[in-house]
Parts: structure tokens; sequence; C-alpha cells
């Protein structure tokens, strides 16, 4: 965003023995090894705190490692939610307590946790993963779920085009909304692999972090598989989806993709935005003596954009009317065009392959 882990820096978390524990650790601690031995109804009211305090994300950072996200959704036209299933791969290091994982804004109709069914009730925004069904080294959970999409105030988003009446969905998780998407550990620093596959209308195209692997006919649409990304946070993985068109695709050029009704309109200016990105990969691969560190790069015109940009790994979302501009542009506009393409593109390398530990730390890469 116009906001280190390769992989990560800054801070040790504590570790779980609770004598060395800090108080904020034991108020997460403490109840979770109490809802080991009591049982998780006993303590659930002192166990699950609101949100993802820093204690829990420390607790969290020193059991987990080695996640992978297996992600299908369902993407209907004009739907309010999209029908979703996960599987989760993590590796634990200790299991004698409960795990929370986040999810918070859907519902959950199934969940099995190394074969095993578990609650699927969400409290204080997350889900229960009781001890007896954990194990120390590697964990499968699979999920079956249902997320919401809006207009506004959900994670993924849906934008009606008044020009043609088309429909576009994106996401935007920044800063801890992927939670409210599908379950997930939702902290900067517990980096994960994702696969994602999108069903979706055959007319739509459909943009991610890595490039697509295949494409499917699946009944009377289309079913696309993405390649499994590089570790990245939960914040930084994104899809887009709708009859978006890449505007002047050329060889060596990162594609710009834009909603159908402004792609004449974008003709003219989309040449620019490509290779100041082109050269900004050029130079910054020089200067920090490392090559840019994703598979691919694109950028999708987003309309009504929360923000300037959003640097997600490998497909930056940018804000369709800080790069289209409705009358000729003047020096002024370029200029800040070029400057938000290049902010947003240097985020790959301060923020995407080096990441800060948690939110506190955001300055540093705002600061490159």
């Amino acid at each position: 965003m116009r906001e280190i882990v390769p992989g990560i820096v800054l801070l040790r978390p504590n570790s779980l023995n609770l004598s060395a524990a800090s108080p904020a650790a034991l108020s997460i601690l403490l109840p979770l090894t109490l809802m080991a031995t009591l049982g998780p109804a006993t303590v659930r009211a002192a166990a699950v705190p609101d949100g993802i305090p820093r204690a829990l994300a420390q607790e969290r950072a020193a059991r987990l490692s080695h996640l992978r996200y297996q992600l299908s959704f369902n993407l209907i036209p004009h739907a309010p939610t999209t029908e979703a299933h996960e599987t989760l791969r993590f590796n634990l290091s200790d299991a004698s307590t409960p795990l929370l994982l986040d999810f918070r804004d859907g519902q959950v109709s199934s969940l099995t946790l190394n074969g095993a069914p578990i609650p699927t009730t969400i409290d204080h925004g997350h889900l229960i993963l009781p001890a007896a069904s954990l194990h120390s080294g590697p964990n499968t959970l699979d999920a079956q779920f249902t997320a919401n999409i809006g207009a506004a105030g959900k994670a993924i988003t849906r934008f009606e085009d008044h020009d043609d009446g088309s429909e576009y969905l994106y996401t935007l998780f920044v800063p801890m909304d992927a939670s409210m998407a599908f379950p997930c550990f939702d902290q900067p620093d517990l980096k994960g692999r994702f696969t994602l596959t999108l069903a979706h209308p055959t007319a739509w195209s459909v943009i991610s972090n890595t490039s697509p692997s295949m494409t499917e006919a699946m009944g009377a649409g289309s079913e696309t598989h993405f390649a499994e990304t590089q570790p990245i946070p939960t914040y930084l993985f994104a899809f887009a989806a709708g009859p978006f068109v890449n505007v002047h695709p050329t060889p060596g050029l990162p594609n710009v993709w834009v909603r159908k009704s402004k792609a004449a309109a974008a003709a003219s200016e989309v040449p620019e935005v490509q290779t100041t990105a082109a050269d900004g990969i050029r130079y910054l691969s020089a200067y920090f003596a490392q090559p840019f560190p994703f598979p691919k790069y694109e950028m999708v015109l987003i309309p009504g954009f929360a923000y300037g940009g959003m640097e997600h790994a490998g497909a930056t979302f940018l804000r369709e009317e800080s790069v289209l501009f409705r009358t000729a542009p003047t020096a002024d506009n370029r200029l800040g065009r070029q400057i938000l393409v290049l902010h947003e593109l240097t985020h790959q390398w301060f923020g995407d392959f080096t990441t800060m530990r948690w939110f506190d730390d955001l300055w540093l890469k705002e600061g490159f």
C-alpha cells in the first residue's frame, strides 16, 4: 500500500514456557492451557479474544510453520455469497493446547481436522482447533464454508459498472481482513503458499498472484486453476474476476487489466504505465541486488478502489481513477501516476518479499 521474513525480520516471539511468558502472552496461553484440560466450553469466554491481539500472534508464530492453503471459490454473478472449500496444511511444534484459526463474516458448514470432524462454531472471530485433534508435526484441516460478497465493507467486493451493466469482483485483505474471506492465520509473519481455483462465468477474466496453470470447462462456466504462490502473508493474497480486458499486451511488459467499458479509453494511457513499471523492475532489481522476487507482475485497475494501490504479490491493484484520467492528463497527473506505479512496485521487494513481523513496523516498508 501507499502502506522485514525473506521471510521475516524483527521481534522474536515468546516461548510457550508459561514461566517465561509476558503478562500479555499469559492472557492468551493460560486460558488455552486450561481449555486443554477443562474443555473448551468451560473457559471459552476467557480463552478466545476478540480479533488478533499481539500475544496471540506471538504464540501462534512460535508453534506454526510450513503453511499451505488450497482454496476454491465458486463465483456466481450477483450472488451475495460464495461457496468455498479449503484444505489448510501446517506443521505444529506443540499440540498440547488448542489452536485458534481466524474466520469471521462467514459460515462454516463442515470442518475436519486430521480426519476427525470438529465443531464449526465461530467464537469472537475464531474457530477453535481442539488439542485432542491436533498433531505435533504435520496437520491437515478441511473446511467447507460460505464467504460474503458486498458492494462495501466486505473483503470480497462487488463493483457494478453502470456504463454497461457488467459486474466485477475483487479482494482487499489488508491489514487483517483475509479472515473475512476464508479461515486462516491472519497475521503478517505467518507466510503461506497459496493454491487457488476459481469457478466463474466463461466470459470473465480472472487474475491472481500467479498465472493460471489451467482453465477448463465446468458446466455452463469455467474453472481456472492458478499455480502455487511463493510464501506470502494472508494480506497479500488476492484475486479479481470479471470481464476485464488485457489492454496492450506486449512481451516484456507487465499486463494491465481494465474493465471492458474503459478498455478503449485506456489504450492510449496503458503503454506509459507498462513502460514505467518495466523500467522500475530493471532499476530496482539492480538497486536492491535482488531480481524481481515473484514469477510474474501484472496490474489491475479497480474503479473506486479504497487506496491508490495495493501491492499484492505479483498482482498490484491500482485505483482506476489514479491511472485513467477524465480529461487530457497534465504533467502533474502523469508524475503522480508514475509515483503511484513505482511506489507499489517497490513494495514487491519491501513488504512482499520482505515483510514486517507486526504492524508497528509498517513504517519501515513504507519508507522504501
